[in-house]
């Protein structure tokens, strides 16, 4: 009842505004009398109050419903009253329930892949520590490339889950600018040159000296290096290349990172972007969370490039980032 007369008071102050006007009106031009103004005014109240009584009846099964305590977000909202404003309040909460509820579930099942990722992370660390903790236990020179190997994977591990925990916030950590792309390229092959040697497999740079991107350097450098290490990892043997090479096409700069390794088979390929999907190779070669060309794509939606794969089994694969830049002539 309070909520009603809350809703019906500016209506109230209207009419009673009304009658005062009415009442100056008939004082002014002398046509006031006052049993006649009383009728008029007991008729208007009459109708006032059936007027507001038909509202508020219509409306009580919604104020009913308004002032119930919620036990839950999937609660049905529906009051069954028939008056416009009331279906029209339940028809919006509704929807605003369903945005709500989606959100809800989109979060929960974000939550449930990041601690899925983190669960097999920590499993994968494991590993090195393992083997460092072997490595210890007898020193000597000829261990130190072991050690160095592992040390290389646990920092490898780290960055990437330090990259994902900032993925939803990335648009806060962007520097958009002009870079030098050959530079950066060779930078990252530098940085995997041990990985390179291990697998012995040789990096093949075709990039001019005055090619330029516009991207951001870290995420763009994160982006490269996760395909580049994917590249490597499976294409081990005496021999294979990585092959790194720009172009500029339609006014764009494709980046290709193209190896000669197993392959995807043709049914994973159009899943390989998907979270936690590692399909045969990666069941094969273990290891794998199935997360590196997950956030690849991530990584290159929120920078504002556009990504492709392609793999043929037992030939090889061939990523391309598509990006604004040129030459540094045009």
């Amino acid at each position: 009842m309070k909520l009603f007369l809350r809703h019906a008071i500016p209506g109230i102050i209207f009419f009673t505004g009304q009658m005062l006007i009415l009442y100056a009106v008939l004082w002014l031009y002398d046509l006031y009398r006052p049993a006649a103004f009383f009728y008029i005014v007991l008729l208007n109240s009459i109708g006032l109050l059936i007027y507001l009584s038909y509202r508020f009846f219509s409306m009580l099964p919604l104020l009913r419903r308004m002032q119930q305590p919620v036990q839950s977000v999937a609660e049905p909202i529906r009051s069954d009253s028939e008056e416009p404003i009331s279906v029209a309040v339940e028809q919006f909460l509704e929807r605003q329930q369903t945005l709500f509820r989606n959100s809800l579930f989109a979060e929960r099942r974000k939550e449930k892949e990041r601690h899925r990722y983190v669960d097999q992370w920590i499993h994968q660390m494991k590993t090195p520590l393992s083997v460092i903790e072997l490595i210890l236990e007898h020193p000597g020179e000829h261990y130190q490339a072991d050690l160095r190997q592992e040390v290389d994977r646990l920092r490898s591990g780290l960055d990437q889950m330090l990259y994902s925990s900032r993925l939803e916030a990335i648009e806060t950590d962007l520097k958009a600018e002009q870079l030098s792309l050959k530079p950066l390229i060779t930078g990252i092959i530098n940085q995997e040159k041990r990985l390179f040697v291990k697998n012995q497999v040789f990096p093949k740079l075709d990039i001019a000296e005055d090619m330029y991107v516009y991207t951001d350097a870290k995420w763009f450098r994160f982006l490269v290096l996760q395909l580049v290490t994917n590249a490597i990892k499976y294409t081990t043997g005496h021999g294979r290349e990585v092959v790194l090479k720009a172009e500029e096409i339609n006014g764009q700069v494709v980046l290709s990172i193209r190896d000669d390794g197993v392959g995807i088979p043709r049914r994973d390929v159009p899943r390989v972007f998907n979270a936690f999907f590692t399909g045969e190779n990666g069941r094969r070669y273990g290891e794998s969370t199935g997360m590196g060309l997950y956030f690849v794509q991530q990584v290159s939606m929120k920078l504002g490039h556009e990504i492709e794969l392609e793999s043929e089994e037992g030939i090889g694969t061939t990523c391309r980032i598509r990006l604004v830049g040129g030459r540094a002539h045009d």
